[in-house]
């Protein structure tokens, strides 16, 4: 039994080691927006010069909420996606309507391709 001595095949290498540290990412949270029902968000990447469907997460749990003597299936977890920080986000209808909104922006009709509301907790709406 010489466990022990065969220690050097198990070594991790330090080129291995560099691999695993370059496969580490970390994810910040770039904001919170709220959405416009039926509509798609768009992504627009300057570098590629492409605009792309941005695909959304949805959760896989649903919770059973009681009202009125029913089951209401309800989902408390936001909508989640991965973005790209060098990349300029849209709403749009669909593929056609999201290539107009950049072509205007492109020709300079509008002046922000984002049309995505801030999400703020505070918000205050007055009617008069």
């Amino acid at each position: 039994m010489d466990l022990l001595n065969n220690t050097k095949d198990l070594a991790v290498q330090k080129s291995q080691q560099e691999q695993v540290q370059q496969q580490k990412r970390e994810y910040y949270l770039l904001g919170t927006y709220l959405r416009t029902k039926g509509l798609k968000v768009f992504f627009y990447n300057p570098i590629n010069e492409e605009v792309k469907e941005l695909e959304i997460k949805y959760s896989d749990t649903i919770h059973l909420v009681p009202m009125g003597g029913k089951l209401i299936p309800t989902d408390y977890e936001n909508q989640k996606c991965q973005v790209d920080s060098r990349c300029t986000y849209f709403e749009a209808l669909n593929y056609n309507s999201a290539m107009k909104r950049f072509n205007n922006f492109k020709q300079g009709k509008i002046n922000d391709l984002c049309n995505l509301k801030k999400y703020n907790p505070d918000a205050k709406i007055d009617f008069f």
